[in-house]
């Protein structure tokens, strides 16, 4: 919702919405749909009742500590490895090779208009704007592109499901503890985490630094200094694809990985 403004804080969304100006409240309810019992609840709402918009903000922190507070650190994790992305194809190639990077089943860029795949159509001109280009979790396949009517000034956001058009890795919405307790003890959380992640490629020909950073939920400079200190441990290998690395897991990595603590 527009009116909760442009930010990642809980508390301060809460702030805006309590302070949000009539006209933008109305707004925004006007692309609701809201059924015949309460009707007056959200008449009263887009009046600027104090005690409706309390009911809300309370209603906000609730859903927020159910479906958001105890995933957001593996989220977090794997947002991060999204923006890195992004960031890398802007140093290769400037905002050009950016939009040319983007899931062209989501937008494509025809210079100098970006298309973004949505069911229904407008025209948005940013006039020296600027554009926010977000990764959402919690989208259904499809882009958005929000704007903020209160504030001219304000650049638009276009938000891509941070999946693309698949389905969401199940283990991002897990809360229990995945990673082998003894291995963490010694190795530490993330480098048990990076060879419970390899050990599903093992057979194969193992995972870039990127793809692992991906799966561990972590940056990909953070991913590479671990498995520098696993590769000297003589737990993984590293071998070069082409501009990519590949890891892989030793003998001794796996016999670790299996017995959950080491054997000399």
């Amino acid at each position: 919702m527009a009116l909760m403004g442009n930010t990642a804080d809980l508390d301060e969304a809460v702030e805006n919405l309590l302070a949000a100006p009539r006209d933008l409240l109305r707004a925004e309810l006007e692309n609701l749909r809201i059924g015949p019992t309460h009707r007056n609840w959200a008449r009263n709402l887009a009046d600027g009742d104090r005690e409706a918009r309390l009911q809300v903000a309370t209603a906000l922190r609730t859903c927020h500590a159910v479906t958001v507070a105890p995933y957001w650190p593996r989220l977090r994790g794997f947002l991060a490895s999204v923006r890195e992305e992004h960031v890398r194809a802007m140093g290769e190639g400037g905002t050009e090779r950016l939009l040319e990077s983007l899931d062209r089943t989501l937008a494509r860029w025809r210079p100098p208009v970006l298309e973004v795949h949505h069911p229904r159509e407008a025209d948005v001109h940013l006039g020296g704007r600027g554009l926010v280009i977000s990764s959402a979790v919690f989208s259904s396949h499809q882009a958005e592109v929000l704007t903020f009517p209160g504030d001219s000034a304000q650049a638009p956001v276009l938000a891509l499901p941070a999946f693309g058009t698949d389905p969401p890795p199940t283990d991002l919405w897990s809360i229990g503890d995945t990673v082998n307790r003894p291995l963490e003890e010694l190795l530490g959380r993330t480098r048990t985490a990076v060879l419970e992640a390899l050990a599903d490629g093992r057979h194969a020909t193992g995972y870039s630094t990127t793809d692992l950073a991906r799966r561990v939920r972590v940056s990909t400079s953070s991913t590479s200094q671990h498995a520098t200190v696993l590769r000297r441990a003589g737990l993984i290998t590293t071998n070069r694809d082409g501009k990519a690395v590949r890891h892989t897991l030793t003998p001794l990595g796996i016999a670790l990985l299996e017995s959950g603590t080491p054997r000399f």
